[in-house]
């Protein structure tokens, strides 16, 4: 072979090798992903480009031995892209626990028969661990009947109402020097303030001149969450809960008779999980594609934890205006 076939058979190699270490590092290791709107604002901003970690939580194994990418199914048919056709059962090496206020990107369940990888990705933050009572009334947060402390950049819903509007915004511009976005809905306007924003809004304005919170019947509810590595005992309150849970992610189906489980035609008092189940929420608390939409989360759908903000751009703008300098390469606590 000539000197040049062997250069060119030397460079297609180490571009090859290149080309699978770098795939295998996304399945394994880490991933960036781009935060959508109206996910986890203030914290993290549309347009954000996260460093997903996903290891962390373990490294969750392919589902099947070869795929397509970006695609389900073959063009033009309906033969899905992968080998074998069928997932494979999910299997994790190294898992760890999620922990409270994690900050995760996850696949939110679709119900569909494909790798858990192909469905949809959400980025959310765990408020509940197993074994947890969540509670939610309207802005409060309750972990085991116990007060909890909120990200400050969690976003809410405020109405104002046409009489108070110019004040609100010239208190507004005092504080910022620019008022916020709104929407107007009828006779009032509709802002999304976080609460660090709402907090040092009410030190310019009296109680009865605030924004009014909007409080939506998703964001009042409580949740026992079932434990993880020991029996969970069923009771007549948590039977229709943990039936959901059994028959949408368990290895096994159960029936639910009134507030009585049965498995294989004999009721069933206690059961023992197989993996861990938490409960997410998106910082934009006018979100819906979290916990309150899906139900519980399996550990098997968790990705990884989010990390680093490699770069951000902000898709309103344009040239060099378009990026956020100020959030390029950062790593702090979500």
């Amino acid at each position: 072979m000539s000197r040049r076939g062997s250069t060119i058979l030397w460079g297609v190699a180490v571009v090859l090798v290149a080309l699978l270490l770098t795939a295998l590092c996304r399945i394994f290791v880490v991933e960036m992903y781009t935060v959508a709107p109206q996910q986890m604002e203030n914290t993290l901003l549309p347009g954000d480009r996260v460093l997903v970690e996903k290891w962390h939580y373990g490294v969750r194994l392919p589902q099947s031995y070869i795929s397509l990418p970006f695609v389900d199914t073959l063009p033009g048919t309906d033969v899905p892209a992968r080998l074998p056709k069928t997932p494979l059962p999910y299997k994790r090496v190294g898992m760890r626990m999620v922990r409270h206020n994690d900050v995760l990107l996850c696949n939110y369940p679709t119900g569909e028969a494909k790798p858990i990888a192909h469905y949809p990705s959400v980025v959310a933050r765990c408020i509940g661990v197993p074994g947890d009572t969540v509670e939610v009334c309207g802005d409060a947060l309750y972990i085991n009947g116990q007060p909890s402390v909120q990200c400050p950049l969690v976003t809410e819903a405020y109405l104002v109402g046409d009489s108070l509007l110019a004040v609100v915004e010239g208190a507004m511009m005092a504080l910022w020097g620019e008022t916020m976005p709104r929407q107007e809905v009828g006779e009032q306007s509709l802002f999304f303030i976080d609460r660090y924003c709402h907090n040092k809004l009410a030190t310019q304005l009296p109680a009865e001149q605030m924004p009014r919170l909007v409080t939506l019947s998703q964001d009042n509810y409580r949740i026992e969450l079932p434990p993880y590595g020991r029996e969970a005992v069923i009771t007549s309150n948590n039977a229709a809960f943990y039936a959901d849970i059994i028959n949408r992610y368990e290895p096994c189906e159960v029936e639910l008779r009134g507030d009585e489980l049965y498995r294989d035609g004999y009721k069933i008092t206690s059961y023992q999980f197989s993996q861990p189940y938490y409960w997410v929420v998106c910082d934009n608390r006018t979100a819906s594609t979290d916990s309150r939409s899906f139900g519980v989360l399996p550990h098997s759908h968790v990705i990884g934890r989010c990390g680093m903000i490699i770069f951000s751009i902000d898709a309103t703008k344009r040239g060099f205006d378009s990026w956020r300098i100020n959030r390029f390469f950062q790593y702090r606590k979500l």
